[in-house]
């Protein structure tokens, strides 16, 4: 049985940040609990997820190696550019519920999936989230995104999530 066998698992998520505990907060599904993560673990989780999704595109893989960040952005481009994902606005946020500190994630890259397991201290899965391959480059862009509302200058080491990757410079 996995440890995790037990915890709510969903598709769906709300991301918000509450100020007065300097952390990002995620309801996954109905949104009943809420899933502190620390602006240590956001940074962890953003370059985390995009070196998954770097490594497990099939045609990156097969691009030749100084051009495999460009291809992984231009799918990063169309995933955000299909789905209208921003940051929830602080009225929009569910309610206050029970909260849990996450100290980690477990991520899981399945065919046609990734699965991600939400772990308090306790070593505890309060939540699993479960996104297609355009919803993963999404999930990381809502979180690099926040993470700067918060106005966390996190440090980002692919080069594709930068906003100015490829950008055309003409003099």
């Amino acid at each position: 049985m996995l440890p995790d066998a037990g915890a709510p698992s969903t598709t769906q998520l709300t991301l918000g940040y509450s100020q007065a505990e300097d952390r990002l907060v995620l309801w996954l599904g109905e949104g009943t609990e809420a899933l502190h993560l620390t602006r240590r673990l956001t940074g962890l989780l953003i370059n985390g997820l995009a070196g998954v999704l770097a490594r497990s595109s099939a045609t990156a893989a097969q691009a030749p190696a100084d051009l495999r960040n460009d291809v992984v952005g231009m799918e990063r481009q169309g995933a955000i550019a299909a789905a209208a994902v921003s940051p929830a606005a602080p009225t929009a946020l569910p309610p206050p519920g029970p909260a849990h500190l996450i100290e980690a994630v477990d991520i899981a890259t399945l065919p046609t999936t990734f699965r991600l397991a939400f772990r308090t201290p306790a070593a505890l899965t309060v939540g699993v989230l479960v996104l297609s391959r355009a919803e993963m480059h999404q999930v990381v862009d809502l979180l690099r995104r926040q993470s700067e509302l918060a106005q966390w200058a996190l440090p980002v080491t692919a080069p594709w999530l930068n906003d100015t990757h490829g950008a055309l410079v003409v003099n």
